[in-house]
């Protein structure tokens, strides 16, 4: 088993260089042939592949995407880390709905399994998509006003 600050750095080289610096060349030093995104579309989902088409659409959906990696707790084979993500909407996410340029910074939980080489073989997520969506504009901030009765 790999040890404990290999994991550590490996998921700060994930959100950092890889996701937010754009080095895409990191993801086959990062990513198992095996890994498996359980929160990707299937087609995004698989291998180092998979984890570097992930991040090009999360790039063409959020400009100026990055994570800051808050904390990093290992135990066994699995990491948490708990990272807030930040971006400006940018478009196609929801599907189908335009940009609007709004920025967002949202608090999210990523499950990390890794193999005994240190390389990630599965995610998991929590995120905060409903905080996400109210702050980019794609849902109204509070509740729709009435109209008053005409009875």
């Amino acid at each position: 088993m790999v040890d404990k600050e290999t994991i550590r750095q490996n998921v700060r080289d994930a959100f950092g260089p890889f996701m937010t610096g754009r080095q895409d060349e990191f993801a086959d030093r990062l990513y198992h042939p095996d890994y498996v995104n359980h929160e990707a579309d299937p087609e995004r989902s698989r291998g180092p592949a998979g984890a570097r088409a992930t991040a090009e659409w999360l790039r063409s959906c959020f400009g100026d995407l990055s994570y800051e990696v808050e904390r990093i707790i290992v135990e066994d084979d699995m990491a948490a880390a708990y990272v807030t993500m930040r971006g400006t909407h940018g478009g196609g996410l929801p599907r189908g709905l335009p940009a609007t340029h709004k920025p967002f910074a949202v608090k999210h939980v990523h499950l990390i399994r890794f193999a005994d080489d240190g390389r990630a073989l599965e995610h998991w997520a929590v995120r905060d998509d409903l905080g996400l969506a109210m702050q980019a504009g794609l849902l109204p901030a509070g509740p729709p006003t009435s109209a008053p009765d005409s009875a």
